[in-house]
């Protein structure tokens, strides 16, 4: 993403965009050990989270105080030098200190918005009532700015880009981002547990704030609101009983509804492409990838 918002202004210069691009996966890396601390999730990408995996080392090695307290301590210790290292890595990188100052300043301003994203979440999840427009909003400063808007606009900048150039990624990032985590949580209640590298139902022992949540139970009647409320959020969710959730979910039209927002999104980012490059090729990367994010499996 970092390379793509540079090659709209400039010719890529693909040896010295590698620190920069290495920095924001430092920072997507730390954003995911700390969410999955938040999420008391357990796995990712088929593998512990970070929290668990120092947890496991904290009972082999030590016999003394709280495995879990260790587990996660150690990995917001983790999250945090993920943070500063990108700093240090765009700093590191040879680009005008003018630029630079300029590229580190935008991380600054979008993992601001992301933690905004975090805290809203946390907050509205212990909420008794929230809207489509909650999770939407929710969607945009939690994921949208550190996983699109963010990287193409650091990649503009280092590139020398201006303000009125920069802000047309938002176009093409807010929609296009919102439908890519419109689609993980698709994938966090139907996806194949395989290839989403976590557990199958963690989204709902979780009770996560996500549009199939919300609009089943809009949509659903009272039996189906009763029994949807009853297992979201239960930390001891059965494999039958996340089936079915599943089952409300597609029969109140929940599912339908999420798939065709996340599409017309897409479109939607789509129509914004051209006016951000002129160039054919760039274009086709901007819309494939588009395009890949409602037809992913992980």
């Amino acid at each position: 993403m970092v390379k793509l918002g540079y090659e709209c202004f400039k010719k890529p210069d693909e040896k010295n965009l590698l620190s920069i691009s290495a920095a924001l996966e430092l920072t997507h890396g730390a954003i995911l050990i700390h969410d999955d601390i938040i999420d008391q999730s357990e796995f990712r990408h088929n593998q512990p989270t970070v929290h668990k995996k120092y947890e496991s080392e904290h009972i082999k090695r030590y016999q003394r105080r709280s495995a879990s307290h260790y587990g996660e301590g150690m990995a917001i210790v983790a999250g945090i030098v993920g943070y500063y290292g990108a700093i240090s890595l765009i700093n590191q990188g040879k680009f005008p200190p003018d630029l630079k100052l300029k590229a580190i300043d935008q991380l600054a301003n979008f993992m601001t918005y992301t933690c905004y994203g975090e805290g809203l979440d946390v907050d509205l999840a212990c909420r008794q009532e929230i809207k489509e427009k909650d999770v939407l909003t929710i969607h945009t400063y939690k994921t949208v700015y550190y996983t699109f808007i963010g990287p193409l606009k650091i990649g503009g900048i280092l590139a020398g880009a201006g303000e009125k150039e920069l802000k047309k990624f938002e176009d093409y990032g807010v929609p296009a981002g919102i439908a890519f985590q419109l689609q993980d949580d698709i994938l966090g209640v139907f996806g194949d547990e395989k290839e989403l590298g976590k557990p199958i139902g963690d989204d709902i022992k979780e009770g996560k704030n996500t549009l199939l949540y919300t609009q089943a139970i809009k949509k659903g009647n009272i039996s189906q609101r009763k029994k949807l409320t009853s297992l979201w959020g239960n930390k001891k969710i059965t494999l039958k009983q996340v089936q079915k959730v599943r089952k409300i979910i597609k029969k109140t039209g929940s599912l339908a509804y999420s798939q065709k927002l996340a599409r017309e999104l897409v479109k939607k980012g789509k129509k914004a492409v051209p006016k951000i490059t002129n160039n054919k090729n760039l274009q086709e990367v901007f819309s494939s990838l588009a395009d890949f994010i409602i037809e992913r499996k992980r």
